[in-house]
């Protein structure tokens, strides 16, 4: 399929596919005799599996790791279980973080800024 047919599928843009493909994160197409690309459902596959990935909150350094490890076929589920379970902790982490800055934003709001003496109304 062209590239179009693949933004129809997937919903990425043709930027985001081709840097995908740059960046070796999906297999390099075939090449019609045309030159252009032909995209395949291994692709869609690929770019399907790069859009759960990012929606769980990988990152694309991550996800570049999961697809070498996928591609040469060393991602087993317990390897993949294991990075979900990271993740999942980094996010419990990233949520703690974020209550406690909300906590303070609240704090300050409230006028219990400790270092509300300093600051200057003008």
């Amino acid at each position: 399929m062209n590239i179009k047919a693949l933004v129809d599928t997937v919903g990425l843009s043709k930027d985001t596919i081709r840097f995908y493909e740059r960046e070796g994160l999906i297999s390099p197409p075939a090449r019609l005799s045309n030159g252009y690309r032909d995209y395949d459902n291994k692709n869609v596959e690929q770019l399907n599996m790069i859009i759960l990935a990012k929606n769980l909150g990988f990152t694309l350094s991550e996800i570049k790791e999961l697809t070498q490890l996928l591609y040469a076929n060393n991602l087993s589920q317990a390897n993949m279980g294991k990075k979900l379970v990271e993740k999942s902790q980094q996010i419990d982490k990233k949520i703690a973080e974020l209550l406690n800055m909300k906590a303070a934003i609240d704090e300050a709001l409230k006028g219990m800024c400790t270092y509300k003496e300093k600051l200057s109304v003008s």
